[in-house]
Formats: C-alpha cells, sequence, structure tokens
C-alpha cells in the first residue's frame, strides 16, 4: 500500500510571494517539520476558499497535499487571528522582526517545538501589547537559547576566564569578554554586572527568576548577538 500524500500542519505564516497570475508560495513555521513552504493554488482570485486565511502572523491549522517540488495546501483554517493586531503601525515592525528571525534562524524540515510556543507566545503577546518594542531583547534571548546558540554569561567568550564585575559586548565574538580580551577587541562600552544578571533573567524560561524589562545595556547585547548569529543587521525592528 502506498504512503499516503495528503498530510495536516499547525503554523504561523512567516511571508508569502507571488507565483504565476493566482498562486502564492506560502512559508510557515510549523510544529510538525518546523519551516516550510506550499503552494496556495487560487488564492490571489477574489473568491478563493483560501482567500483571508494565511494572513502574517496568524497560526493555522492545513490540510495538505505532498507535491513533486512543493507541497499544495488544500485548505487552511485560521486558529489564532493575530493580522488585525500586528498590522497596526506600533507593532508591525516587531512582529515582523520575530517573523525575520523565525526565517533566517531556523532550518527547514526541522521541527522545534520549544521555538514554535515561544514564537506563539511572543507573537500573542506584542499583539495585546501597547509597548511591544519591550518584548523583544527577551524574545532574541529566548530564541539564541532554544536554537543552542546562547553565549555563556559568566564567562568570556574569547578565554573562557569567569567575567568580574566589569565585562563587555563583542560583536566580532558573539558573547561577553572579560578585561584582559577587551584589550585587543572592537567592542561596545562596559556591561555591568546588573546588565549581565539582567541578560540571565532575559534568557531564563517562564517561571522563578524570569524577567521581561531589559536594561538599555541588555537590550543592545541582545540586537547584537542576533545580528552575530544572522551574520547581518535584520532588516525589520533592528535598533542597530
Amino acid at each position: 500500500m502506498s504512503e499516503s500524500r495528503a498530510y495536516r500542519a499547525r503554523g504561523i505564516v512567516l511571508r508569502a510571494r507571488a507565483l504565476g497570475e493566482a498562486d502564492r508560495i506560502v512559508t510557515f513555521f510549523t510544529l510538525e517539520s518546523g519551516k516550510m513552504s506550499a503552494v496556495a493554488k487560487g488564492i490571489r482570485r477574489q473568491k478563493n476558499r483560501l482567500a483571508g486565511k494565511l494572513e502574517f502572523g496568524d497560526e493555522v491549522q492545513m490540510e495538505l497535499h505532498r507535491g513533486r517540488n512543493l507541497d499544495v495546501i488544500t485548505d487552511a483554517q485560521t486558529t489564532t487571528s493575530r493580522w488585525t493586531a500586528l498590522v497596526a503601525p506600533e507593532r508591525f515592525e516587531h512582529a515582523a522582526l520575530i517573523l525575520e528571525l523565525l526565517d533566517s534562524l531556523c532550518e527547514e524540515d526541522l521541527a522545534l517545538p520549544d521555538v514554535f510556543d515561544l514564537a506563539n507566545g511572543a507573537l500573542n503577546a506584542i499583539a495585546h501589547s501597547d509597548n511591544a518594542e519591550r518584548l523583544l531583547p527577551r524574545f532574541r534571548l529566548r530564541l539564541l537559547d532554544a536554537l543552542g546558540v546562547a553565549p555563556p554569561y559568566t564567562e568570556c567568550i574569547e578565554c573562557t576566564t569567569i567575567l568580574g564585575e566589569t565585562m563587555w559586548i563583542d560583536a566580532q565574538r558573539g558573547g561577553l569578554i572579560c578585561d584582559g580580551c577587551h584589550r585587543h577587541a572592537v567592542a561596545l562600552p562596559a556591561i555591568t554586572e546588573d546588565d549581565r544578571a539582567n541578560l540571565v533573567a532575559l534568557s531564563t524560561p517562564r517561571g522563578a527568576g524570569a524577567r521581561v524589562a531589559a536594561t538599555p545595556a541588555a537590550a543592545r547585547a541582545s540586537e547584537l548577538l542576533i545580528a552575530f548569529h544572522l551574520g547581518r543587521r535584520p532588516r525589520s525592528g533592528g535598533q542597530l
């Protein structure tokens, strides 16, 4: 018996691009298989059944059919609608940054359920926030942790010496450096012990010791660490 070519997936809509006169290729971050793209046939026609169901930042439940090159979306239902809230001017660039980081830092066909839950929670929080920007430092640092690329916050990224009361964020190495390594590197102004403790609290999973509010220096550090792993400045919501 041949394997069924029909399957279901739960995903967050990351982006879409036109294909031909009526179709779109939509990229999702799914619970089951991480980042993936599929074709929404005829979605650009006004009366197509998929129209309005694959909006930026929404969570959708899809039915798909495996294709030769790209799979085809045969049906979709919106399970969490955030589009109207996320496209508000005060929220759009911050939501777009989250989706850009998922798209850029996550591999295709690699399930990352912790990252899926993290992104869903962050997008829901932004959709209901009057100060969405303050939520980004924690998301950046939690994302790096979930991907397994977060730097140590207690030792120098270069020489592994335990950090003292004063340290620096090194944008070229992607971590904190000690006083000795700072003399031979291009780095930002000093990070205090309070800032380092804030970085740890921002990176902590929900529960005891976790924090949402970032100090200015910790927020800046989160931006530089993301830029290090991207290899560039983010196109959306970046403050560099």
